[in-house]
């Protein structure tokens, strides 16, 4: 091999090694640190799962509805233990459930504001946004209302919006 050539980022063996290792991941039944960042894994899990499901059932009505119903039940539950084995072993990946237990404890580091608190804030946003709307919707009255006065917009009465000129 010519040594001034570039090596493509996918011949790099640290590329090969985290395929390799996700893929070994998916052959093992132990779980990676089982007490930490539980919350996270199962959020995570049931999220994915939530989504397999959508496209298993998705799957199943454009394709295996019409198979019969022994076929299609069959391949369908297959289908569900695969996406299970393959969600599990997703969340217990090394590094994908120590990203999630380090967003688990940041999570539990972040103060959150009290019930009371959320909403007095919100009736304060709300009433805001209502009273500004007002605000713009009394503008747009009286500019349509002046312009309308000094000529500039005319209606024919139509029966559409806007003006037309004449």
């Amino acid at each position: 091999m010519n040594e001034g050539a570039k090596v493509p980022s996918s011949a790099k063996p640290g590329y090969a090694r985290a395929v390799t290792g996700f893929f070994s991941n998916l052959l093992r039944t132990d779980r990676y640190k089982p007490t930490q960042g539980k919350r996270a894994r199962l959020w995570t899990a049931l999220g994915l799962g939530a989504i397999f499901a959508s496209g298993l059932y998705t799957f199943y009505n454009y394709y295996l509805s019409d198979q019969g119903r022994l076929l299609s039940y069959n391949t369908a539950l297959a289908l569900a233990a695969v996406s299970a084995w393959l969600i599990w072993r997703f969340v217990e990946y090394p590094p994908f459930a120590d990203f999630l237990i380090a967003t688990e404890a940041e999570m539990n580091k972040v103060s959150w504001t009290s019930w009371d608190d959320l909403k007095r804030a919100t009736a304060v946003v709300l009433a805001t946004v209502f009273l500004i709307s007002m605000f713009l919707f009394g503008v747009d009255v009286l500019w349509s209302k002046l312009l309308l006065i000094i000529g500039v917009l005319r209606f024919d009465g139509g029966g559409g919006f806007g003006s037309q000129a004449g």
